[in-house]
């Protein structure tokens, strides 16, 4: 696979580059802006002996929050100049509770004018929390 730092336009977008990964930390205070912005507040994001006492290791954080942070991975890398976000498919694997986080991916296959990517985001523990499936097609 081949790592390409960011892609100047459509035509750069190809079979094998790896996106640069994407390292943050969610931190409890993000948790409740996101709530707050998404109108969820929902406890098992913020109820930590609710979830302590339901088995849980901590507070879990969005899954929405996580794909988001995905999602900048992709366009930290192809600007949304290059290209747009045409469709996406999320999967939760595992529960993400608050701390680093890493995002990445690569390009799967171009198409012509759509570019299939496959991306994920990891735990501290290297283990994959969420996984997704992502089309760009090249900005207007």
């Amino acid at each position: 696979m081949i790592e390409v730092r960011t892609s100047d336009s459509f035509a750069q977008i190809a079979k094998g580059v790896v996106l640069p990964p994407l390292d943050v930390i969610i931190a409890r205070a993000d948790l409740v802006r996101y709530a707050g912005a998404a109108d969820d507040y929902v406890a098992q994001h913020w109820d930590q002996p609710m979830m302590l006492a339901a088995g849980f290791d901590d507070v879990v954080v969005h899954g929405w929050l996580c794909f988001a942070h995905m999602c900048r991975c992709v366009t930290n890398w192809a600007v949304p100049t290059v290209a747009t976000i045409d469709s996406y498919r999320i999967r939760y694997l595992r529960p993400l509770y608050p701390g680093p986080v890493s995002c990445g991916g690569f390009v799967e296959d171009v198409h012509g004018d759509r570019a299939e990517l496959r991306l994920w985001a990891t735990n501290m523990a290297g283990e994959k929390v969420t996984i997704a499936d992502m089309v760009l097609r090249p900005a207007s």
